[in-house]
Protein backbone atom coordinates (compact mmCIF):
# COMPACT_ATOMS: atom_id res chain seq x y z
CA UNK A 1 0.00 0.00 0.00
CA UNK A 2 1.22 3.50 -0.92
CA UNK A 3 1.00 6.74 1.46
CA UNK A 4 1.44 10.20 0.21
CA UNK A 5 2.71 12.79 2.49
CA UNK A 6 2.76 15.60 -0.28
CA UNK A 7 5.26 13.46 -2.09
CA UNK A 8 6.84 11.22 0.50
CA UNK A 9 5.37 8.13 -0.40
CA UNK A 10 5.99 4.94 1.99
CA UNK A 11 5.28 2.08 -0.73
CA UNK A 12 4.41 -1.99 -0.69
CA UNK A 13 1.35 -3.38 -2.71
CA UNK A 14 -2.50 -4.78 -1.60
CA UNK A 15 -3.63 -8.11 -1.76
CA UNK A 16 -4.94 -7.03 -4.58
CA UNK A 17 -2.09 -6.71 -6.60
CA UNK A 18 -2.95 -3.30 -6.93
CA UNK A 19 -0.82 0.17 -5.53
CA UNK A 20 -3.69 2.16 -3.94
CA UNK A 21 -3.82 6.02 -2.79
CA UNK A 22 -4.23 6.35 0.78
CA UNK A 23 -3.22 8.17 3.89
CA UNK A 24 -2.42 7.48 8.02
CA UNK A 25 -4.43 10.50 9.57
CA UNK A 26 -5.25 8.34 13.06
CA UNK A 27 -8.79 7.02 11.40
CA UNK A 28 -9.38 3.89 9.86
CA UNK A 29 -7.65 3.93 6.28
CA UNK A 30 -10.78 2.43 4.94
CA UNK A 31 -12.83 5.60 6.00
CA UNK A 32 -10.21 8.18 4.88
CA UNK A 33 -10.18 6.00 1.45
CA UNK A 34 -14.05 6.47 1.40
CA UNK A 35 -13.80 10.20 2.14
CA UNK A 36 -11.54 10.92 -1.05
CA UNK A 37 -13.88 8.78 -2.75
CA UNK A 38 -16.83 10.41 -1.61
CA UNK A 39 -15.45 13.95 -2.40
CA UNK A 40 -14.23 12.83 -5.80
CA UNK A 41 -15.92 9.99 -7.21
CA UNK A 42 -14.85 10.31 -10.47
CA UNK A 43 -11.69 7.95 -10.60
CA UNK A 44 -9.64 9.86 -13.10
CA UNK A 45 -10.06 13.26 -11.60
CA UNK A 46 -9.39 11.60 -7.94
CA UNK A 47 -5.76 10.54 -9.43
CA UNK A 48 -5.41 14.48 -10.49
CA UNK A 49 -6.33 15.36 -7.01
CA UNK A 50 -3.77 13.33 -5.60
CA UNK A 51 -1.07 13.46 -7.63
CA UNK A 52 -1.30 17.45 -7.50
CA UNK A 53 -1.99 17.56 -3.36
CA UNK A 54 -1.55 14.15 -2.02
CA UNK A 55 -4.25 12.39 0.06
CA UNK A 56 -2.94 13.82 3.26
CA UNK A 57 -2.98 17.31 2.39
CA UNK A 58 -6.82 16.89 0.60
CA UNK A 59 -7.87 15.66 4.12
CA UNK A 60 -6.36 18.15 5.99
CA UNK A 61 -7.65 20.76 3.82
CA UNK A 62 -11.35 19.92 3.71
CA UNK A 63 -10.64 19.01 8.28
CA UNK A 64 -9.69 22.39 8.30
CA UNK A 65 -13.86 23.40 6.98
CA UNK A 66 -15.94 20.58 8.01
CA UNK A 67 -15.76 18.20 10.85
CA UNK A 68 -14.63 15.14 10.38
CA UNK A 69 -17.62 13.52 11.61
CA UNK A 70 -19.30 15.42 8.80
CA UNK A 71 -16.82 14.14 6.49
CA UNK A 72 -17.62 10.61 7.89
CA UNK A 73 -21.47 10.76 6.86
CA UNK A 74 -20.58 12.48 3.78
CA UNK A 75 -18.50 9.48 2.87
CA UNK A 76 -20.63 7.37 4.30
CA UNK A 77 -24.01 7.99 2.78
CA UNK A 78 -24.46 10.24 -0.33
CA UNK A 79 -26.70 12.52 1.51
CA UNK A 80 -28.89 14.46 -0.56
CA UNK A 81 -27.57 17.89 -1.44
CA UNK A 82 -29.12 20.45 1.21
CA UNK A 83 -29.40 23.13 -2.01
CA UNK A 84 -29.24 21.50 -5.31
CA UNK A 85 -30.35 25.04 -7.05
CA UNK A 86 -27.50 27.75 -6.04
CA UNK A 87 -26.35 30.84 -7.62
CA UNK A 88 -22.79 31.59 -8.58
CA UNK A 89 -21.87 34.88 -9.21
CA UNK A 90 -19.35 35.54 -12.13
CA UNK A 91 -17.25 38.67 -13.39
CA UNK A 92 -17.13 39.48 -17.21
CA UNK A 93 -13.19 38.66 -17.58
CA UNK A 94 -11.41 35.33 -18.43
CA UNK A 95 -10.64 34.78 -15.04
CA UNK A 96 -13.77 33.36 -15.35
CA UNK A 97 -13.31 30.66 -17.39
CA UNK A 98 -13.10 27.80 -14.64
CA UNK A 99 -17.04 28.44 -13.98
CA UNK A 100 -18.18 28.99 -17.15
CA UNK A 101 -16.18 26.08 -18.89
CA UNK A 102 -17.29 23.73 -15.93
CA UNK A 103 -20.98 25.37 -16.54
CA UNK A 104 -20.73 24.11 -20.48
CA UNK A 105 -19.16 21.11 -19.84
CA UNK A 106 -21.92 19.74 -17.39
CA UNK A 107 -19.43 19.36 -14.74
CA UNK A 108 -21.86 21.28 -12.16
CA UNK A 109 -24.92 19.17 -13.54
CA UNK A 110 -22.74 15.64 -12.77
CA UNK A 111 -22.08 16.59 -9.43
CA UNK A 112 -25.77 17.53 -8.63
CA UNK A 113 -25.89 21.05 -8.86
CA UNK A 114 -28.35 23.51 -10.62
CA UNK A 115 -26.36 26.28 -10.95
CA UNK A 116 -27.41 29.47 -12.75
CA UNK A 117 -24.22 31.53 -13.56
CA UNK A 118 -25.11 35.22 -12.92
CA UNK A 119 -22.82 37.74 -14.38
CA UNK A 120 -22.01 40.61 -11.91
CA UNK A 121 -20.04 43.98 -13.70
CA UNK A 122 -18.16 44.97 -10.15
CA UNK A 123 -16.25 43.58 -7.58
CA UNK A 124 -18.14 45.68 -5.00
CA UNK A 125 -21.42 44.19 -5.96
CA UNK A 126 -20.30 40.46 -6.23
CA UNK A 127 -19.01 40.73 -2.57
CA UNK A 128 -22.29 42.43 -1.47
CA UNK A 129 -24.58 39.97 -3.36
CA UNK A 130 -22.52 37.31 -1.54
CA UNK A 131 -22.74 38.09 1.94
CA UNK A 132 -26.57 38.85 2.10
CA UNK A 133 -27.23 35.26 0.43
CA UNK A 134 -28.07 36.50 -3.07
CA UNK A 135 -25.06 34.45 -4.18
CA UNK A 136 -24.44 30.93 -2.69
CA UNK A 137 -20.85 31.24 -4.40
CA UNK A 138 -19.16 33.40 -6.33
CA UNK A 139 -15.93 34.29 -8.38
CA UNK A 140 -14.06 37.19 -6.30
CA UNK A 141 -10.58 39.14 -6.63
CA UNK A 142 -8.26 37.07 -4.06
CA UNK A 143 -7.86 39.35 -1.58
CA UNK A 144 -11.24 40.22 -1.17
CA UNK A 145 -11.82 36.76 1.28
CA UNK A 146 -8.91 37.80 3.45
CA UNK A 147 -10.37 41.23 3.48
CA UNK A 148 -13.78 40.44 4.46
CA UNK A 149 -12.70 37.71 7.05
CA UNK A 150 -10.38 40.53 8.82
CA UNK A 151 -13.05 42.54 9.36
CA UNK A 152 -11.92 45.70 6.61
CA UNK A 153 -14.80 47.69 6.23
CA UNK A 154 -16.49 47.44 10.03
CA UNK A 155 -18.01 44.00 10.02
CA UNK A 156 -15.68 40.65 9.88
CA UNK A 157 -17.65 37.70 7.78
CA UNK A 158 -15.81 34.49 7.59
CA UNK A 159 -15.32 33.51 4.30
CA UNK A 160 -13.11 30.74 2.45
CA UNK A 161 -10.89 30.72 -0.70
CA UNK A 162 -12.02 27.05 -1.76
CA UNK A 163 -9.87 27.26 -4.90
CA UNK A 164 -7.85 29.60 -7.28
CA UNK A 165 -9.47 30.17 -10.06
CA UNK A 166 -6.42 31.77 -12.50
CA UNK A 167 -3.29 33.29 -12.19
CA UNK A 168 -1.57 36.14 -14.38
CA UNK A 169 -4.33 36.87 -16.76
CA UNK A 170 -3.70 41.06 -16.32
CA UNK A 171 -2.15 43.77 -17.82
CA UNK A 172 -1.20 47.18 -16.63
CA UNK A 173 -1.91 49.67 -20.03
CA UNK A 174 -1.33 53.11 -20.71
CA UNK A 175 -3.16 55.55 -23.13
CA UNK A 176 -1.28 55.37 -26.59
CA UNK A 177 -0.23 59.00 -25.88
CA UNK A 178 2.04 57.63 -23.17
CA UNK A 179 4.05 55.33 -25.61
CA UNK A 180 7.32 57.23 -24.93
CA UNK A 181 6.76 57.29 -21.54
CA UNK A 182 7.39 54.03 -19.86
CA UNK A 183 9.41 54.93 -16.95
CA UNK A 184 6.68 54.81 -14.36
CA UNK A 185 9.39 57.08 -12.31
CA UNK A 186 7.55 59.94 -14.87
CA UNK A 187 3.93 59.15 -14.14
CA UNK A 188 3.36 61.67 -11.04
CA UNK A 189 -0.45 62.70 -11.59
CA UNK A 190 -1.53 59.38 -14.02
CA UNK A 191 -5.44 58.32 -12.72
CA UNK A 192 -5.38 54.50 -12.84
CA UNK A 193 -8.03 52.85 -13.45
CA UNK A 194 -8.33 49.58 -10.89
CA UNK A 195 -11.53 46.91 -10.39
CA UNK A 196 -11.08 47.49 -6.45
CA UNK A 197 -9.71 49.11 -3.27
CA UNK A 198 -8.82 45.53 -1.99
CA UNK A 199 -7.86 43.91 -5.09
CA UNK A 200 -4.65 42.60 -6.23
CA UNK A 201 -4.36 44.39 -9.22
CA UNK A 202 -4.53 47.75 -6.85
CA UNK A 203 -1.86 46.24 -4.74
CA UNK A 204 0.50 45.33 -7.34
CA UNK A 205 -0.03 48.50 -8.37
CA UNK A 206 1.02 50.17 -5.87
CA UNK A 207 3.97 48.10 -5.22
CA UNK A 208 5.29 48.47 -9.31
CA UNK A 209 4.75 52.38 -8.11
CA UNK A 210 6.44 52.25 -4.93
CA UNK A 211 9.67 49.73 -6.34
CA UNK A 212 9.98 53.03 -8.66
CA UNK A 213 10.10 55.10 -6.38
CA UNK A 214 6.84 56.75 -6.57
CA UNK A 215 4.50 57.44 -3.30
CA UNK A 216 1.23 55.65 -4.36
CA UNK A 217 -0.78 57.50 -1.76
CA UNK A 218 -0.23 60.90 -3.29
CA UNK A 219 1.40 60.71 -6.71
CA UNK A 220 -1.51 59.05 -8.65
CA UNK A 221 -4.53 58.59 -8.44
CA UNK A 222 -7.51 55.47 -8.38
CA UNK A 223 -10.48 55.24 -10.02
CA UNK A 224 -12.56 52.08 -9.48
CA UNK A 225 -13.94 51.05 -12.61
CA UNK A 226 -15.93 47.93 -13.64
CA UNK A 227 -13.51 45.66 -16.34
CA UNK A 228 -16.46 46.00 -19.19
CA UNK A 229 -15.28 49.81 -18.79
CA UNK A 230 -11.67 50.04 -18.67
CA UNK A 231 -11.28 50.52 -22.02
CA UNK A 232 -14.25 53.25 -22.46
CA UNK A 233 -12.58 55.29 -19.77
CA UNK A 234 -9.38 55.22 -21.44
CA UNK A 235 -10.40 56.13 -24.77
CA UNK A 236 -11.50 58.84 -23.96
CA UNK A 237 -8.95 60.26 -21.40
CA UNK A 238 -10.28 59.94 -18.27
CA UNK A 239 -7.87 57.65 -17.30
CA UNK A 240 -4.16 57.56 -18.37
CA UNK A 241 -3.85 53.91 -17.72
CA UNK A 242 -5.71 50.47 -15.58
CA UNK A 243 -4.22 47.91 -14.25
CA UNK A 244 -7.14 44.47 -14.47
CA UNK A 245 -8.11 41.38 -16.15
CA UNK A 246 -8.46 40.23 -19.58
CA UNK A 247 -9.74 40.52 -22.37
CA UNK A 248 -9.62 44.55 -21.19
CA UNK A 249 -6.10 44.71 -22.13
CA UNK A 250 -6.25 42.83 -25.20
CA UNK A 251 -9.20 45.01 -26.45
CA UNK A 252 -7.70 48.12 -25.46
CA UNK A 253 -4.71 46.94 -28.13
CA UNK A 254 -7.30 46.03 -30.75
CA UNK A 255 -8.89 49.29 -30.61
CA UNK A 256 -6.37 51.21 -30.73
CA UNK A 257 -6.75 52.80 -27.34
CA UNK A 258 -3.78 52.22 -25.62
CA UNK A 259 -0.65 49.63 -25.20
CA UNK A 260 -0.19 46.57 -22.85
CA UNK A 261 2.95 48.03 -20.67
CA UNK A 262 3.39 44.79 -18.75
CA UNK A 263 1.10 41.77 -18.24
CA UNK A 264 0.76 40.53 -14.57
CA UNK A 265 3.51 37.86 -14.36
CA UNK A 266 6.25 40.33 -14.88
CA UNK A 267 5.57 41.79 -11.75
CA UNK A 268 4.50 38.36 -9.78
CA UNK A 269 4.77 35.15 -11.82
CA UNK A 270 2.72 32.75 -10.56
CA UNK A 271 0.67 35.16 -8.53
CA UNK A 272 -3.39 34.40 -7.81
CA UNK A 273 -5.79 36.49 -9.40
CA UNK A 274 -9.38 35.31 -8.70
CA UNK A 275 -10.95 32.89 -6.51
CA UNK A 276 -13.77 30.85 -5.99
CA UNK A 277 -15.39 31.97 -2.62
CA UNK A 278 -18.19 31.22 0.00
CA UNK A 279 -18.74 32.49 3.38
CA UNK A 280 -18.14 30.44 6.27
CA UNK A 281 -21.63 30.30 7.56
CA UNK A 282 -22.88 29.11 3.94
CA UNK A 283 -20.37 26.07 3.97
CA UNK A 284 -21.69 24.73 7.54
CA UNK A 285 -25.31 25.02 6.60
CA UNK A 286 -24.43 23.31 3.19
CA UNK A 287 -21.88 20.89 3.73
CA UNK A 288 -23.00 18.21 1.06
CA UNK A 289 -23.47 21.19 -1.49
CA UNK A 290 -20.45 22.48 -0.52
CA UNK A 291 -18.59 19.09 -1.50
CA UNK A 292 -20.32 18.99 -4.61
CA UNK A 293 -19.19 22.70 -5.56
CA UNK A 294 -15.95 21.97 -4.12
CA UNK A 295 -15.24 19.07 -6.44
CA UNK A 296 -16.77 20.19 -9.53
CA UNK A 297 -14.58 23.65 -9.10
CA UNK A 298 -11.57 21.78 -8.79
CA UNK A 299 -12.26 20.00 -12.14
CA UNK A 300 -12.77 22.71 -14.01
CA UNK A 301 -10.24 23.99 -13.03
CA UNK A 302 -8.07 21.44 -13.59
CA UNK A 303 -9.79 20.91 -17.16
CA UNK A 304 -9.10 24.62 -18.38
CA UNK A 305 -5.41 24.39 -16.93
CA UNK A 306 -4.92 22.03 -19.86
CA UNK A 307 -3.23 23.77 -23.06
CA UNK A 308 -4.93 20.99 -25.25
CA UNK A 309 -8.03 21.89 -23.36
CA UNK A 310 -7.68 25.65 -24.59
CA UNK A 311 -9.27 24.69 -28.28
CA UNK A 312 -12.41 26.33 -28.69
CA UNK A 313 -12.59 28.10 -25.46
CA UNK A 314 -12.46 31.48 -26.56
CA UNK A 315 -15.83 30.71 -28.73
CA UNK A 316 -17.61 29.75 -26.07
CA UNK A 317 -16.15 32.68 -23.70
CA UNK A 318 -16.89 35.28 -26.48
CA UNK A 319 -20.68 34.65 -26.09
CA UNK A 320 -23.04 37.62 -24.85
CA UNK A 321 -23.91 36.00 -21.47
CA UNK A 322 -20.44 35.45 -20.27
CA UNK A 323 -17.54 38.20 -21.27
CA UNK A 324 -19.16 39.76 -24.40
CA UNK A 325 -15.92 40.39 -26.49
CA UNK A 326 -14.48 39.51 -29.47
CA UNK A 327 -13.29 35.84 -29.82
CA UNK A 328 -9.71 37.04 -31.71
CA UNK A 329 -9.19 38.81 -28.64
CA UNK A 330 -10.24 36.29 -25.97
CA UNK A 331 -8.19 33.84 -28.16
CA UNK A 332 -4.66 36.21 -27.83
CA UNK A 333 -5.53 36.10 -24.09
CA UNK A 334 -6.13 32.30 -23.46
CA UNK A 335 -3.38 31.40 -26.65
CA UNK A 336 -0.94 33.54 -24.70
CA UNK A 337 0.29 35.05 -28.58
CA UNK A 338 -0.93 38.37 -28.65
CA UNK A 339 -0.24 42.19 -30.25
CA UNK A 340 0.70 44.52 -27.29
CA UNK A 341 -0.16 47.94 -29.37
CA UNK A 342 3.57 48.82 -29.31
CA UNK A 343 4.20 46.81 -32.86
CA UNK A 344 5.57 44.06 -31.35
CA UNK A 345 3.65 40.01 -31.50
CA UNK A 346 4.67 38.57 -27.94
CA UNK A 347 4.09 34.50 -27.08
CA UNK A 348 3.38 33.85 -23.31
CA UNK A 349 1.66 30.51 -23.25
CA UNK A 350 1.07 31.13 -19.07
CA UNK A 351 -0.66 34.50 -20.13
CA UNK A 352 -3.46 32.96 -18.14
CA UNK A 353 -2.84 29.93 -16.04
CA UNK A 354 -5.88 28.25 -14.19
CA UNK A 355 -3.95 26.36 -11.47
CA UNK A 356 -6.71 25.70 -8.52
CA UNK A 357 -4.89 25.45 -5.78
CA UNK A 358 -3.89 27.63 -3.04
CA UNK A 359 -0.97 28.21 -0.92
CA UNK A 360 -0.68 30.18 2.29
CA UNK A 361 1.78 32.02 0.52
CA UNK A 362 -0.09 33.83 -1.41
CA UNK A 363 -2.34 35.12 0.67
CA UNK A 364 0.13 36.71 3.13
CA UNK A 365 2.03 38.51 0.64
CA UNK A 366 -1.30 40.42 0.16
CA UNK A 367 -2.60 40.64 3.37
CA UNK A 368 1.30 42.54 4.11
CA UNK A 369 0.48 44.82 1.16
CA UNK A 370 -2.84 45.63 2.61
CA UNK A 371 -1.45 46.09 5.88
CA UNK A 372 1.47 48.72 4.12
CA UNK A 373 -1.46 50.49 2.72
CA UNK A 374 -3.66 50.67 5.96
CA UNK A 375 -6.18 48.51 5.04
CA UNK A 376 -6.01 46.35 7.47
CA UNK A 377 -5.22 46.72 11.54
CA UNK A 378 -1.61 46.41 12.60
CA UNK A 379 -1.39 43.58 14.85
CA UNK A 380 -3.08 41.03 12.29
CA UNK A 381 -1.43 37.98 12.40
CA UNK A 382 -0.67 37.32 8.69
CA UNK A 383 -0.18 33.85 8.68
CA UNK A 384 -3.13 32.52 10.70
CA UNK A 385 -5.28 34.51 8.66
CA UNK A 386 -4.04 32.52 5.69
CA UNK A 387 -4.80 29.87 7.08
CA UNK A 388 -8.29 30.25 8.33
CA UNK A 389 -9.46 31.62 5.05
CA UNK A 390 -7.37 29.69 2.25
CA UNK A 391 -8.62 25.65 1.69
CA UNK A 392 -4.99 24.75 1.58
CA UNK A 393 -2.42 21.48 2.38
CA UNK A 394 -2.58 21.55 5.96
CA UNK A 395 -0.30 18.48 5.90
CA UNK A 396 2.82 19.75 8.31
CA UNK A 397 -0.39 20.14 11.10
CA UNK A 398 -1.81 16.53 10.48
CA UNK A 399 1.75 15.20 10.16
CA UNK A 400 2.72 16.80 13.10
CA UNK A 401 -0.11 14.44 15.13
CA UNK A 402 1.61 11.80 13.55
CA UNK A 403 4.79 12.47 14.86
CA UNK A 404 6.15 13.11 11.03
CA UNK A 405 7.84 16.12 10.57
CA UNK A 406 6.73 17.32 7.12
CA UNK A 407 7.99 20.76 5.74
CA UNK A 408 5.32 23.26 5.61
CA UNK A 409 5.19 23.62 2.01
CA UNK A 410 2.22 25.90 1.96
CA UNK A 411 4.43 28.68 3.45
CA UNK A 412 6.79 29.20 0.65
CA UNK A 413 9.10 31.73 -1.03
CA UNK A 414 7.70 33.57 -3.25
CA UNK A 415 9.25 36.28 -6.12
CA UNK A 416 8.13 39.84 -6.63
CA UNK A 417 9.61 41.92 -9.04
CA UNK A 418 12.85 40.15 -8.51
CA UNK A 419 13.07 40.22 -4.70
CA UNK A 420 12.11 37.28 -2.80
CA UNK A 421 9.73 36.80 -0.20
CA UNK A 422 9.47 35.11 3.02
CA UNK A 423 5.72 34.36 4.12
CA UNK A 424 7.37 32.63 6.92
CA UNK A 425 8.30 36.66 8.16
CA UNK A 426 5.71 39.31 7.39
CA UNK A 427 6.66 41.55 9.71
CA UNK A 428 10.20 41.45 8.74
CA UNK A 429 9.26 42.32 5.41
CA UNK A 430 6.85 44.84 6.03
CA UNK A 431 10.13 46.51 8.28
CA UNK A 432 12.02 46.60 5.01
CA UNK A 433 9.68 48.14 2.57
CA UNK A 434 9.18 52.34 2.06
CA UNK A 435 6.20 53.77 1.57
CA UNK A 436 4.46 52.10 4.48
CA UNK A 437 1.85 54.61 4.88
Amino acid sequence: MTTRYLGRHVSGTCPCGAVHETVATGVETAVDEAIISAVFPRRALRREVLKAIGSAGLLAALADILPLSTLKAIAQERAPLEKANINVGFLPITCATPLIMGFERGIFSRNGLNVSLQKIPGIGLIRDKMINGELDVSQQVMPVALATSAGVGGTVVPTKVLTILNQHGNSLVLAMKHRDNRDPKNWKGFRFAIPFEQSHQALQLRHYLAEAGLDPDKDVVYRVVPPTEYVSNLRVGSIDGFFGGEPGGQRAVVEGAGFIHLISKEIWEGHPCCSVTATDAWIKQNPNTFMAVFRSVIEAGIHASKPENRAGMSKVLAQTNYLNAPEGVIEQVIGGRFADGLGNIRTVPDRVNFDPFPHYSMAVWLTTQMRRWNMISTDLDHRKLAERVMLATDARRLMAEQGVTVTDADFRRERILGREFDSNDPDGYLRTLPNRG
